[in-house]
């Protein structure tokens, strides 16, 4: 990912468009029979040439045209024939995005499928489900990984539609108007190089494109960002239903096990998420073209890029090596004496007959009592008049049965497979 973004590399994607319009005004019969072909022959890029006459014209594709041109001969008058300097710098960036894009989804889809995998290991694992951080109804650990292998498909939906929309280029002039080169090559060029001309152009093609790839990458830092969240949030001291593989320890504490990457990731997410605003900035600029967003560009694509790519394969390293305890979650949902299944307890007694007001309000008094006394819902219930006078025993041992209360999971799953996934 780091070598898209070196000097080396957009010179060679320079020059790569440079010499498909020349091949292109060559087959739409605009520059003489056999240019193109003695171009791309003798054509030499010299980075020490480039930065002299950068250094005395301040402007780096005049410079790099001058650099190439010198290499080249006669001939080489012909390169960047009718274009603008967006022309080749758009088109280019294009080319570089695309190439950035298929990395990240390579790291996307590993990632998945360490999630879907993991998802299906621990399918019927129980584990107490919490909101608001507090215990709520049971669940299953594959079911609360499976939530994210599912985001993560409609992340790589995302990351796909900004390809889609990104692989455009344009070699239509100064304002976009073809003035002096035809749209016939622009067509040509474009083609040759897997791109599509974009419909309509200033001296730039549309910011919205570039935007539509940042807010992709911030998606996908953002699912990053919940698994590791809840990485750190399930190893913690307190709670240890999980570890990662390789925790960090302390430099004064040595029993510490610090979830170290968890937290990095996280950390580099809101970097990443940073970048939607001037991203979206980007598209609005003076007239046919101002220069305020080049200079945001040169930081954030580069640098969104490489920490997302790294983030997806240090996530993968993460699930893949992530340790679960499964007897630790059990612990703790049989800790919590049955208050998980306090809704199990109320749609009984609504099942019934009971008003649902009352049946809450009886059932959130049971729960207070077992909290305040020690004991398990169950058996408060059990003891309570009202209960005995509206479920049988074998309805109210039902009411906390967790196999009938996770008898229905697997359909989470089935859903998944169906939509075109595997776990």
């Amino acid at each position: 990912m780091a070598d898209l973004w070196t000097l080396d590399a957009q010179y060679a994607t320079w020059l790569k468009v440079e010499l498909a319009a020349l091949a292109a005004l060559e087959e739409v019969g605009k520059v003489p029979p056999g240019t193109a072909g003695a171009v791309a022959a003798r054509v030499r890029i010299n980075k020490e040439r480039i930065r002299a006459w950068e250094a005395e014209v301040g402007h780096d594709l005049i410079a790099f045209l001058w650099a190439v041109e010198e290499t080249v001969g006669p001939e080489g008058r012909w390169l960047h024939y009718g274009l603008t300097s967006s022309d080749v710098k758009d088109t280019a960036l294009a080319l570089t995005l695309l190439q950035a894009l298929d990395l990240v989804r390579v790291k996307a889809v590993r990632l998945q499928r360490a999630l879907l995998e993991l998802a299906g290991r621990h399918r019927t694992t129980p584990i107490l489900g919490r909101t608001h951080g507090q215990g709520a109804a049971p669940t299953t650990f594959g079911l609360k990984v499976l939530a994210w292998g599912d985001e993560l498909g409609r992340v790589l939906g995302r990351l796909d539609r900004a390809r889609d929309g990104v692989a455009v280029g344009k070699l239509s002039g100064a304002v976009g108007t073809h003035a002096y080169f035809p749209p016939q090559a622009e067509e040509v060029a474009l083609a040759s190089l897997g791109l599509q001309p974009s419909l309509v152009a200033t001296q730039i093609i549309a910011r919205d494109r570039h935007a539509e790839v940042l807010f992709a990458l911030a998606s996908a830092a953002s699912l990053v960002e919940k698994v590791a969240l809840e990485v750190r949030l399930l190893s913690r001291s307190e709670v240890g239903e999980v570890a990662e593989g390789r925790p960090e320890g302390s430099s004064a504490m040595p029993h510490k096990r610090n979830p170290i990457l968890s937290e990095r990731l996280c950390g580099l997410a809101r970097i990443v998420r940073a970048a939607l605003g001037p991203a979206l900035e980007d598209n609005a600029l003076w007239h046919e073209r101002d220069m305020s967003h080049s200079s945001v560009e040169r930081v954030l694509l580069p640098q969104c890029f490489t920490l997302v790519d790294y983030m997806l394969a240090r996530a993968g390293d993460l699930v893949d090596g992530l340790v679960v305890f499964p007897e630790r979650m059990r612990a703790h949902l049989e800790e919590a004496g049955g208050l998980p299944f306090s809704e199990g307890l109320l749609v009984a007694l609504v099942r019934s007959g009971l008003g649902r007001r009352e049946a809450h309000t009886l059932v959130a008094r049971l729960a207070d009592r077992a909290r305040e006394r020690g004991m398990d819902l169950a058996s408060v219930a059990a003891a309570d008049p009202l209960v005995q006078e509206r479920l049988t025993p074998d309805e109210l041992r039902s009411a906390f049965d967790l196999g009938s209360t996770l008898r229905h999971v697997g359909v989470a799953f089935d859903r998944v497979r169906q939509d075109g996934y595997t776990a």
